[in-house]
């Protein structure tokens, strides 16, 4: 009964063998490394027949500067004890081609457990190895170009890379683990469009665009970024990579040639310079319309400007304010101001804040403006 159970299990292991023959390659070794027998897999693999590598050392599959290290010696040292070793191998095929192997190397022992020979069970994972290099290979060719940072799907940030880290002012501590809402404008991180955004990215949904973001120490920055939900083998997200690009000086740019439409400062007769104000106008649009009218005053030599507000779109205490300290700032520098477009209710405005306006005169229209500073000119 024992010898049918014996025999039974001698054949179960005979066809498990004879199984792995057929889809792995198989190498037998000496305890020293010496090629002992090797299947027609394995042989095909690396190109060589049997004779060509039997009673040869192991060596022969390896990189010269390899084998003759320390870390070859003691790999072969514990294989000789009968420790088990498991990895992805580099070998080299007899036409010097690298193979890469996920290969196990597996003492076997006698009756008295003493090892006598080593097995090694191989796989040629050489495609999926180079794919992998290429992919790698990319991935660091983006992050030297790109500013990447990887978010699990709440917004909380695992990693950064030193083109991200750079562009915000952060260290990686001072970012790892706190949420992305560091990098918004507090009114935005609170609104239910944030939170929309990041449930968006949990569901796998990408997104693109140029976001608005705040820096370190409080400044805005504009990117050009994406943002990537990775997925795993069951399709299901697990983490968002974003790459990014600083574009903030082209945004800012943008804007100043918007703002500069928005409001030319144009010589339409000798001496004589037009300036249609169009839209809201607050301190710091003020600030940049008098900056460009005073210097467009010096570069064009000119001795009158005229400043049409017909196209304001509402004027208050402050609207009023800043449009009369253009002005005077025009009469400072010896150009007459001539303000055009005054309405009724812009005239009822002026009259009930009490804003004396010396010298400066106005129009409602800007024919009368454009004849009054022509005449003048011409009377120069």
């Amino acid at each position: 009964m024992n010898d049918a159970k014996t025999t039974m299990s001698l054949s179960d292991l005979s066809a498990v063998y004879q199984a792995l023959n057929r889809v792995q390659a198989i190498i037998e070794f000496e305890l020293d490394g010496t090629i002992i027998n090797a299947n027609e897999k394995f042989l095909g693999l690396f190109g060589y027949d049997l004779d060509e590598v039997v009673g040869r050392h192991h060596r022969i599959f390896c990189d010269p500067g390899y084998a003759e290290s320390p870390a070859y010696s003691e790999f072969w040292r514990k294989l000789g004890q009968g420790q088990y070793d498991e990895a992805e191998f580099k070998r080299l095929a007899k036409d010097g081609r690298e193979i890469w192997l996920q290969a196990s190397y597996n003492p076997v022992f006698n009756e008295d457990g003493q090892p006598v020979k080593v097995v090694k069970f191989a796989t040629d994972v050489t495609a999926s190895k180079l794919q992998t290099a290429e992919y790698e290979g990319k991935v660091q060719a983006i992050s030297r170009a790109q500013a990447v940072i990887e978010f699990e799907l709440d917004g909380t940030v695992v990693t950064a890379n030193e083109n991200f880290l750079r562009i915000f002012g952060y260290g990686l501590d001072e970012i790892a683990g706190r949420h992305h809402r560091i990098f918004c404008e507090p009114g935005y991180a609170e609104s239910p469009e944030y939170f929309e955004f990041w449930q968006k990215l949990g569901r796998g949904e990408y997104d693109a665009g140029e976001f608005k973001r705040i820096h370190k120490d409080g400044t805005q920055i504009w990117l050009q970024a994406s943002y990537n939900p990775i997925f795993d083998m069951d399709s299901r997200p697990f983490k968002i990579v974003k790459f990014a690009s600083d574009i903030t000086q082209e945004v800012e740019a943008r804007s100043l040639a918007l703002l500069e439409m928005s409001t030319p400062v144009t010589k339409i007769w000798d001496g004589v310079l037009f300036a249609p104000i169009v839209g809201i106008v607050d301190s710091k649009r003020c600030h940049d319309i008098m900056n460009k009218a005073l210097q467009s005053i010096v570069d064009q030599r000119a001795r009158t400007l005229l400043l049409d507000i017909g196209g304001v779109a509402m004027v208050d205490t402050a609207v009023a304010n800043h449009l009369i300290k253009i002005a005077k700032a025009a009469v400072l520098m010896g150009c007459k101001t001539i303000i055009s477009g005054i309405s009724p209710a812009i005239a009822q405005t002026i009259t009930e804040l009490g804003i004396d306006l010396g010298s400066i005169q106005t129009t409602s229209t800007i024919e009368s403006a454009l004849r009054e500073a022509v005449s003048g000119s011409n009377s120069d």
